[in-house]
């Protein structure tokens, strides 16, 4: 019984390490901005009452404005999705210059609207160029793009993509109007940290649908965009004066999905971190069953070998002679327990690779930590029946037999 439950114990240490050095190589991963000290929101401008993209690019505007004003605040931007809950919206591009290969379909990224200072707020790194301004709003200001840098360097190779063109549609050759290239920033994640980016691209508010030419009407107006506002202190604390800003301008409008940007990267992480405590939990209950178990063995072996252990010490053996006997035992049970469940292992954790990231199945430092784990406590479970044994009192224990 304790050789299983010390196979068991290594079984579900080895899967609770795999799985708690999976979820710490996730969290090493860059997600391409600075989550801490952002205040996210949903905002939905109804088509009734803001029936044009300016009457929405004026109030967006002026909400920025004021909520600039409040203390604390360093930057307001807007965006029609934001980093980590999803993939934005897909958009068929076809960059200037670039030759796609035979077997190569077609080109899509996410793509996203933005307006204010959605980069400063979120603090997504400007690695050439310039970010997009608010005069990239005014009605005849040139179509223009950022684009993340993944984009750049697999669609622009060898070049500065500044200044060149992308358009709408599967060729470069189609009639759409093209947009010029005015600045490269870092990728950002579009969903949980261990998913696969996306490259992207940014465009200004009021352009959202202009680059599509003749279908430009189709894509009506944008009024659902999310509002981000990077503070210099908690930003739990600017909730009231931010519901407060907007009723002051709209007393209808709802304001929704109010949460830090912290707590949206915890909720991506949740799954990974679940798991890895529930299973940490339960390789921690096996442990100490077996180090019980073990301790148990250890203490009945003891006291049923008393006069052994006696005879020896009056024959010339020394405690240390006893001691190392009784613990040359228990790391027997240990060993064999552990053998047991790492042949186990080496079948079970592959049902787990599914559920890991950036790690093996049979990561030999996991392995090597589960059994070292393992060797260490059953040595504490049974050190003191060991010096117990080692402490018997050969005359005293002949006599009582």
């Amino acid at each position: 019984m304790v050789v299983l439950e010390v196979g068991l114990a290594m079984v579900l240490l080895v899967s609770a390490g795999l799985l708690l050095r999976s979820f710490a190589k996730m969290l090493e991963v860059d997600p391409g901005f600075e989550p801490s000290h952002v205040l996210t929101a949903s905002l939905a401008l109804p088509g009734v009452n803001y029936p044009t993209q300016q009457k929405v690019n004026a109030f967006f505007s002026t909400l920025q404005q004021r909520l600039e004003s409040e203390p604390g605040v360093k930057s307001v931007g807007f965006a029609s999705n934001i980093p980590i809950v999803g993939q934005n919206s897909g958009r068929l591009i076809a960059p200037q210059g670039y030759v796609k290969g035979r077997d190569e379909g077609m080109i899509i990224v996410s793509n996203y609207l933005t307006l204010g200072n959605y980069f400063e707020a979120v603090h997504i790194p400007l690695i050439r160029g310039r970010y997009l301004g608010m005069s990239d709003d005014q009605p005849t200001a040139p179509l223009v793009t950022v684009i993340s840098q993944s984009l750049a360097s697999r669609y622009f190779p060898g070049k500065n993509p500044i200044g060149l063109k992308i358009k709408v549609g599967p060729d470069f050759a189609s009639p759409m109007p093209a947009m010029t290239v005015v600045g490269v920033v870092g990728d950002i994640k579009q969903g949980a940290r261990d998913e696969a980016t996306v490259p992207q691209m940014y465009e200004p508010l009021s352009q959202g649908a202009a680059d599509l030419g003749p279908f430009a009407s189709m894509m009506g107006v944008h009024g659902d965009m999310n509002l981000v506002i990077r503070t210099t202190e908690d930003p739990v604390g600017l909730v009231n004066a931010l519901n407060g800003t907007v009723h002051q301008l709209d007393p209808l409008l709802p304001v929704a999905n109010v949460n830090t940007m912290d707590e949206i990267v915890a909720a991506t992480e949740s799954s990974r971190r679940f798991n890895a405590i529930i299973l940490t939990c339960f390789a921690g209950i096996a442990l100490l069953l077996s180090l019980l178990g073990i301790y148990g063995v250890m203490a009945y072996s003891v006291s049923e070998r008393t006069s052994e252990i006696a005879i020896r010490i009056a024959l010339g053996a020394t405690r240390q002679d006893v001691l190392l006997k009784m613990l040359r035992h228990a790391f027997s049970l240990t060993v064999l327990g552990g053998t047991i469940g790492l042949a186990a292992s080496l079948g079970l954790t592959r049902l787990l690779s599914s559920l890991l990231y950036n790690v093996k199945p049979l990561d030999v430092s996991v392995i090597t930590s589960a059994l070292i784990l393992l060797l260490l406590c059953s040595s504490l479970a049974a050190s003191i029946p060991a010096r117990r044994a080692a402490s018997v009192e050969p005359m005293q224990a002949l006599r009582s037999e």
